[in-house]
C-alpha cells in the first residue's frame, strides 16, 4: 500500500506540473488567437469539434480503460487490441468524410466541408500511440505522460499561432490540432517502443472479454459527448457562428479549468481505486479526501472569474468580445456544480460499473436536449447559459442520490462537509476582490486586474492557513506524499 500510495502521489505531481504549463499554454494560445482570428472563426472551430469529439467515443472502441481495469493482460491481447484500435480509427476517418455534406447542411456553413476532411486524419493518427499512454497510465508511469503533455502543447500553440499570424484563419485552428496529434503519437510511440511492442497479430478471441466493457464505456463517452458538447451543437444550428464563438470563450475560460484540473486527480484515482476496489472504507475515504482536494483547487477558480470577469474580457480578449461577459459570469456556477461531479466516474470505472454511467449520461442528454432548446429561444445564447446552471443543480443532487449512494453507502453529510470548507472560504475570497476592485477603478486595467488575482490569492491562502491547516497538510501528503 506505500508503494501504491507514493507512486499516486509520484503521478499526481507530475501530472498536476503538466497541467499547470499546458493550461498556461493554451491560456496563451486562446487570448493571442483570440485577437487575430474573432469570434466567428472560433464558432466555425467549435462546430468542428462537436463532430470530432462525438466521433472520439468510438475511437477505440472503449476498450482502452479495460485494460486499467482488468490489470492482465496478456502480450497477445495487447496486440489485438492495438491493431483493433487502428482499424476503428480508420473506419472513423471515413464514416467523417461521408457524413461531412450532412453536417454542412445541417449548420449552413460551408467552410465546414474541408475543415472537417483535414480534421479527420486526426484519427489516422492518434491510434498508432493511443495504447502507449494506456499502458503508461496502468503503470502510474505519469512522469512520462506529463513530459509528453508539454511538448504536444507547445506544438500546438506554435503551429496555431504561426498559420494565424500567416492569414490562414480558421484553418490555423485545424493546423494546430493535427501538429498536436502528430507529436502525441510519436513521442508516445518512442517511449512506448521502449517496453513493448505490438506483434503483426490479431484474434477475436483476445479482445471478446474486453469489448462487453468496451461498450458500455463507448456508449457511455458518446453520450457524455453529446451532452457536454449539445450546447455547442444547437447554438451553432439556431443561433449561427458569431453567437458561437462568445459562448466558446466562456465555456473555454470556465470548463477548461475543470476539464483540466479534475483529471490531475482522476487520471490518477482511477487505477488507484481499481486497485482498492475491494475495500469500501478504503475507498470511501480516498474518494472523500479526493474530493476535499478538487474542490480546494476549483472552487476559488470559479469565484474568481465571476468576480474579474468584466476586466479579464476587456484586458485579455479585447472589445470585440465583451458580449462574453455575461456568459462567463453564468457559467461559473455550471463549472463549479459540474466540477463535484468528474469524480464519480473514476469511481464507476473502479468498480466494473460502466453500465451505471451508460445509464447516467442517457438520463442527462434525454433532459438536456429540451433545456437547452427551450434557454435558446427563450433567451437566445443567455438562455441557454442559464439553462444550464438550472439542470446542473438538480444533477448535483441526483449525483448523489443515484450514484454515490449506492457506490458508497450513505455519507450525505461527509460528502457535503468535503466540499464546504472550499466553498465558504471561495465565497469570502470572491466578495473581497469585488470590494478591492472599487478601490482600483482609478488605475490601469492590466494594473487592476493583475491586483485583484493577487488578492484574491492571498485572501484565499491566508483563511485556510489561519482556519484549516491540517487540510493544508492532507493536501501536501496527498501530492507530495508523506
Amino acid at each position: 500500500m506505500t508503494s501504491l500510495k507514493k507512486q499516486a502521489a509520484s503521478g499526481v505531481k507530475w501530472t498536476a506540473l503538466s497541467t499547470s504549463i499546458t493550461t498556461g499554454l493554451q491560456f496563451l494560445k486562446f487570448a493571442i488567437l483570440a485577437r487575430i482570428l474573432g469570434p466567428e472563426a472560433f464558432g466555425l472551430m467549435g462546430m468542428v469539434m462537436v463532430v470530432i469529439g462525438f466521433a472520439q467515443a468510438f475511437a477505440d472502441m472503449g476498450v482502452s480503460n479495460a485494460i486499467i481495469y482488468r490489470q492482465d493482460a496478456t502480450k497477445e491481447q495487447l496486440s489485438s487490441l492495438y491493431w483493433l484500435n487502428i482499424l476503428s480509427g480508420i473506419v472513423v476517418f471515413f464514416i467523417i468524410w461521408a457524413v461531412t455534406p450532412l453536417v454542412v447542411i445541417f449548420y449552413k456553413e460551408p467552410q465546414l466541408n474541408s475543415l472537417l476532411h483535414w480534421t479527420a486524419l486526426i484519427f489516422l493518427i492518434t491510434p498508432i500511440g493511443q495504447q502507449f499512454q494506456i499502458l503508461l497510465q496502468r503503470e502510474l508511469k505519469f512522469n512520462w505522460l506529463s513530459v509528453i503533455e508539454v511538448i504536444t502543447a507547445l506544438a500546438d500553440i506554435i503551429v496555431a499561432v504561426l498559420f494565424a499570424w500567416r492569414g490562414s484563419g480558421v484553418m490555423a485552428l485545424v493546423l494546430g490540432q493535427l501538429a498536436h496529434a502528430i507529436c502525441r503519437a510519436v513521442c508516445l510511440s518512442v517511449q512506448g517502443w521502449r517496453t513493448w511492442a505490438p506483434k503483426f497479430h490479431f484474434s477475436l478471441d483476445d479482445v471478446k472479454g474486453y469489448v462487453g466493457f468496451g461498450l458500455y464505456q463507448m456508449g457511455e463517452r458518446t453520450i457524455n459527448y453529446f451532452n457536454s458538447n449539445l450546447d455547442y451543437l444547437l447554438i451553432g444550428r439556431l443561433l449561427g457562428a458569431e453567437p458561437l464563438g462568445y459562448y466558446t470563450l466562456a465555456y473555454n475560460l470556465i470548463i477548461a479549468p475543470v476539464v483540466k484540473i479534475n483529471p490531475i486527480i482522476t487520471r490518477v484515482a482511477f487505477p488507484v481505486f481499481a486497485k482498492v476496489q475491494n475495500d469500501q472504507q478504503l475507498l470511501k475515504r480516498g474518494y472523500l479526501t479526493v474530493m476535499r482536494a478538487l474542490s480546494f483547487v476549483n472552487f476559488p477558480i470559479f469565484f474568481g472569474l465571476f468576480a474579474t470577469s468584466s476586466l479579464l474580457v476587456h484586458v485579455v480578449f479585447g472589445q470585440k468580445w465583451l458580449p462574453s461577459i455575461m456568459l462567463i459570469k453564468i457559467l461559473c456556477g455550471v463549472g463549479l456544480l459540474s466540477s463535484t461531479g468528474d469524480l464519480v466516474g473514476s469511481l464507476l470505472l473502479a468498480k466494473g460499473r460502466a453500465d451505471w454511467g451508460f445509464m447516467w449520461n442517457l438520463m442527462l442528454m434525454t433532459t438536456q436536449v429540451p433545456g437547452v432548446i427551450i434557454g435558446a429561444h427563450h433567451g437566445c445564447v443567455v438562455g441557454v447559459a442559464v439553462a444550464y446552471l438550472i439542470l446542473q443543480m438538480i444533477y448535483f443532487i441526483l449525483n448523489y442520490l443515484v450514484l454515490i449512494r449506492r457506490l458508497l453507502g450513505r455519507c450525505i453529510l461527509e460528502y457535503l462537509g468535503s466540499m464546504w470548507h472550499s466553498l465558504k472560504y471561495s465565497a469570502i475570497m470572491g466578495l473581497g476582490v469585488l470590494a478591492v476592485s472599487k478601490f482600483l477603478m482609478n488605475l490601469a486595467a492590466n494594473l487592476s486586474l493583475s491586483l485583484q488575482i493577487i488578492s484574491g490569492v492571498v485572501i484565499y491562502a491566508l483563511l485556510w492557513l489561519l482556519f484549516r491547516r491540517e487540510d493544508i497538510v492532507e493536501f501536501k501528503d496527498l501530492l507530495f506524499g508523506r
